[in-house]
């Protein structure tokens, strides 16, 4: 039998009544039943429907809508929570008992439904966290609870569950969750680094990023911002890992095939001198680079992927770092590659890229880079399948603004520097700002568009996370992002970032230079390794662990991503 009703203990249920209380509010009842106004501070919160949901049985098709309105009638702004007061959720299938909240004027409204919190003991569960209602407005609310339907599974493990609750609003506060919903990711991230600090240049003599950052920095984020030009112009606060912390560790995704490549060598006498190739064949056949064409193995089917958090996004992703296959691994990239196989245009430094007549028709964006090819290739094999908890909105900066003393030329013996020169090597003020939005790449921009959600990590990012450009060599590495677990190099090869930096007789971009440690420039067409990232949605589930190498943090696998 594939379908049960499934008996639930659900008593009130979302219903509002009058031991609905409010932390902030002092709230006193006014009205009849079916009209409750809770008013405290001139913002009235009123439920329109406070009837029972549910009359003991949940089955598979069931659904409910509670409606409430808000009203601010105060002199300012305020910010309020939704959240369910005393939830016990003891449901324990996955993607089936969900919720879904919309909202008119600038409310808060969700694009999908989600799972009801889990809770086996009487928890208040934050539902919508500081929501912003201007004064003079009124917020008209809908949530709807439901129990999907699946004809093709028995539902019958959830027999006899409960589910209870009762919605309530309190006073909006600041926290060190930044907004992550209780459950997330995001939000054990916060609470396991309650610590917070900024780093800055002050151009006043006290310069954060003038020299390598070598305090113990385990526990701590610092903050910054991110605004992007066209998408969020607005700065959003983000927060980030610099140092030498060791518990921004994720273990995140499987491998789906092996991982080989085929490395072809300029001569018999020199190991350090190859190209890689995606077959055999290739190598073998290439005018050049093909003696003693080797097949070198990254991963094979099933192994665990591991990962070193970055960042948070403008958009709350989680920004991720490529490691390898384990915690101790020493070879911490997908692949070599040129990050262009051609270097004689100012065009490719571009991870796409248009024609070379100016520095706008260079941003058209219509050619794909060689580096983007090989990490799209790397991304169809293994990591489809995991997109529904990736973000397809933030943003991976392929800064091309000029220098502000420099102009653009094709000329072959002209030069000139990129903007990311001036802030790191001159001023030394690294931003997560993209004020180009044809440089903003994502998924979903269309004027610098992704065909997956995944790139390379920014020479801004590799500064601010503790690296320096090439005027202060770290005698010691202690940025997070150089060694394994062991304390080790991750990788000993060379790798590159998204950041172009000149063009002298050829297109040259950054890359962190392992064997000295520090940030470097090359031509594009040189070989170095390729270390992608990506980022997780703010709504990914957590699922085990404390971020240590040991116990790298999880996410729950749901059918919906979040």
């Amino acid at each position: 039998m594939k379908k049960l009703d499934i008996g639930v203990v659900v008593t009130t249920l979302i219903i509002v009544t009058i031991s609905c209380s409010l932390a902030f509010f002092a709230a006193r009842v006014v009205g009849e039943p079916k009209d409750i106004n809770l008013v405290a501070k001139n913002v009235a919160i009123t439920f329109n429907d406070t009837s029972i949901i549910a009359n003991g049985v949940v089955s598979p098709g069931w659904n409910t809508t509670k409606t409430f309105t808000i009203t601010n009638n105060s002199k300012e702004e305020y910010k309020y929570n939704i959240s369910i007061k005393d939830l016990i959720n003891t449901f324990v299938t996955e993607g089936y008992l969900q919720y879904k909240i919309t909202s008119t004027n600038n409310g808060y409204s969700m694009t999908d439904y989600v799972d009801v919190p889990k809770s086996s003991t009487a928890t208040d569960t934050i539902l919508a966290k500081n929501v912003s209602i201007a004064v003079n407005v009124t917020q008209t609310y809908t949530i709807e609870f439901r129990y999907v339907n699946d004809e093709d599974v028995d539902q019958g493990d959830d027999m006899g569950k409960v589910l209870k609750g009762t919605l309530f609003i309190t006073e909006g506060t600041e926290d060190i969750y930044a907004g992550y919903e209780e459950g997330t990711l995001g939000y054990q991230i916060m609470g396991d680094n309650p610590t917070r600090s900024t780093r800055s240049n002050d151009n006043n003599g006290t310069n954060d990023f003038a020299t390598p950052l070598t305090t113990t920095t385990t526990g701590t984020l610092f903050t910054s911002t991110e605004s992007i030009t066209g998408i969020t112009d607005t700065p959003k606060e983000v927060y980030y890992y610099a140092g030498n912390t060791t518990n921004n560790w994720v273990k995140f995704g499987r491998y789906q095939n092996d991982l080989v490549a085929y490395r072809g060598y300029y001569n018999s006498t020199d190991t350090t001198d190859y190209k890689e190739y995606s077959t055999m064949s290739d190598c073998t056949a290439a005018s050049s680079y093909n003696v003693n064409c080797t097949e070198i193995k990254y991963g094979s089917a099933g192994d665990d992927i591991y990962w070193r958090i970055i960042r948070t996004n403008h958009d709350s992703s989680i920004r991720l770092l490529y490691v390898g296959t384990s915690h101790d691994t020493t070879s911490g990239n997908i692949r070599t590659s040129a990050f262009n196989t051609s270097y004689d245009s100012p065009k490719y430094v571009g991870y796409k890229y248009g024609e070379d007549t100016s520095l706008d028709t260079i941003r058209n964006n219509t050619t794909d880079s060689t580096i983007k090819t090989v990490i799209d290739n790397w991304y169809s094999q293994n990591m489809t399948s995991y997109t529904k908890y990736l973000s397809t909105t933030a943003v991976y900066c392929n800064d091309r603004n000029l220098h502000s003393d420099n102009t653009y030329s094709t000329g072959k013996f002209s030069d000139f520097n990129y903007s990311s020169y001036e802030r790191l090597v001159t001023n030394k003020t690294p931003t997560y700002n993209c004020t180009d939005i044809r440089d903003a790449f994502s998924v979903d921009n269309t004027s610098a568009k992704l065909d997956y959600p995944i790139s390379l990590m920014t020479a801004d990012e590799i500064t601010l996370a503790g690296g320096t450009p090439w005027y202060a060599n770290m005698s010691t590495p202690y940025a997070w992002f150089i060694s394994n677990s062991a304390g080790t190099q991750v990788s000993t090869d060379r790798w590159w970032s998204l950041s172009p930096n000149s063009w002298a007789i050829g297109a040259n971009v950054w890359y962190w230079a392992s064997d000295s440690f520090y940030l470097s420039d090359s031509r594009v067409d040189h070989t170095y390794s390729v270390r992608p990232a990506l980022s997780l949605k703010s709504c990914v589930k957590y699922a085990s662990g404390d971020g240590s190498a040991n116990a790298p943090y999880t996410i729950e696998e749901t059918a919906s991503g979040c």
